[in-house]
């Protein structure tokens, strides 16, 4: 049996290894800036997490707790994950009448 991508950076010098799986891009609604989602696994768990370039920060909007969900078993749960921590809290917004901003994201500098 062959090397897998683990073998290759299991080496003990290498730190914070994260594996890419994919990066899905997109506007929300209204706003200019491209939000970019990354998802990733570290060496060795099966659990797939997702990374976001910005974060939505709508003021005087309370967070939900379905946005402190971080990642899934499976990609396609992992990306909805984070699509709906952006789209709920948007859609909430717009639906009490509030004027889109771009001021509400707000750069991950992690990302």
């Amino acid at each position: 049996m062959g090397w897998k991508i683990d073998d290759a950076v299991s080496n003990r010098t290498l730190r914070d290894v994260k594996i890419f799986l994919s990066e899905v891009s997109f506007r929300l609604g209204g706003l200019t800036p491209k939000i970019r989602v990354r998802l990733f696994r570290y060496p060795g768990d099966r659990e797939i997490y997702f990374e976001q370039s910005h974060f939505l920060k709508i003021p005087d909007q309370k967070i939900s707790e379905d946005a402190l969900l971080k990642s899934d078993k499976d990609e396609v749960y992992a990306l909805s994950h984070a699509v709906e921590a952006l789209t709920h809290p948007y859609e909430a917004a717009v639906a009490e009448g509030r004027e889109p901003s771009d001021s509400w994201l707000i750069f991950n500098d992690d990302y």
